[in-house]
């Protein structure tokens, strides 16, 4: 597994590429590519890497990811099986043979959020009930129509600044993708290993690298010590079980890899500035609503 460069799936006469997905299981490579990606979630849940953020992703959720950033969206195969994953994925190039395509007055305000979206900007609830509709419809269109609806989409987005951005903006896009294969087999790692005690030997041996060597590459690489990035997986990962199932706080602690109660609560309220029980009852709460 590596960090992988894809080119857009798309004819070659279409400057935008839309298609409507339905799959249980997602994400094989954390990956980047040219193209601006805007993913639209009907359905699913898992976890969510963009550049330096990581965090856990359900239903309703609406991310615009910029050029070259790394991203990657996953879930657990065996847990979410039954419940494919139901999104839509728009991706589009900026420029067109060298011409800026969103250059003209009458659309700086888009060219204003694309540039914002270099850190990717995941948008609020309030607004799909503008763009719901408008997403299913551009997924079944074509041609003129598409590119119309897909100016009028960006359009609406770009009205609001009720938007948060993923990647810190010390986060640096990668220039090349050899050290990223070794970046890869360690987020793999995790993904399968976090509910057990990981050494910092243990994953500087899967990077093939002495500890010291390891911890200036995956400090340079994702601008977080490997603690802190494994700890933000774990808390992505609680918050997942606190939200969709009714296991204790002490049965979720244990499980997503935390070695004590008191570490997981202190741990939890760093990274979501509450504990996991107010975390829970404050979701029960909007859930109710």
């Amino acid at each position: 597994m590596k960090l992988e460069y894809k080119p857009i799936e798309k004819n070659t006469l279409d400057i935008i590429y839309v298609n409507r997905m339905k799959q249980p299981y997602l994400g094989l490579n954390w990956h980047f590519h040219q193209e601006f990606e805007l993913i639209y979630f009907l359905e699913g849940q898992g976890m969510r890497i963009v550049g330096d953020d990581i965090s856990n992703f359900n239903k309703g959720e609406l991310v615009l990811v910029g050029g070259w950033l790394p991203h990657l969206w996953r879930n657990d195969c065996d847990q979410y099986k039954d419940n494919p994953s139901d999104f839509i994925v728009i991706k589009f190039l900026k420029e067109y043979k060298g011409i800026n395509l969103f250059s003209v007055p009458e659309l700086t305000k888009i060219n204003q959020l694309l540039m914002k979206a270099r850190r990717g900007l995941l948008f609020p609830k309030k607004i799909l009930n503008q763009v719901h509709d408008l997403i299913i419809h551009l997924s079944k269109c074509n041609s003129s129509e598409k590119f119309f609806n897909f100016i009028q989409l960006l359009h609406i987005l770009s009205q609001t600044d009720d938007y948060k951005p993923l990647a810190s903006p010390e986060f640096v896009l990668p220039n090349q993708t050899n050290n990223e294969n070794r970046l890869q087999k360690v987020i793999n790692y995790v993904f399968n290993n976090y509910a057990k005690t990981i050494t910092l030997e243990e994953i500087s041996g899967v990077a093939f690298m002495t500890p010291p060597a390891f911890c200036r590459f995956f400090k340079n690489s994702t601008n977080k010590t490997f603690l802190e990035f494994l700890n933000e997986f774990r808390v992505g990962k609680s918050c997942q079980l606190l939200i969709s199932g009714e296991k204790n706080i002490k049965q979720i602690c244990y499980e997503v890899g935390f070695n004590s109660l008191t570490n997981f609560n202190r741990v939890f309220k760093s990274f979501k500035g509450e504990s996991p029980t107010k975390y829970r009852a404050a979701f029960k709460t909007i859930r109710l609503q």
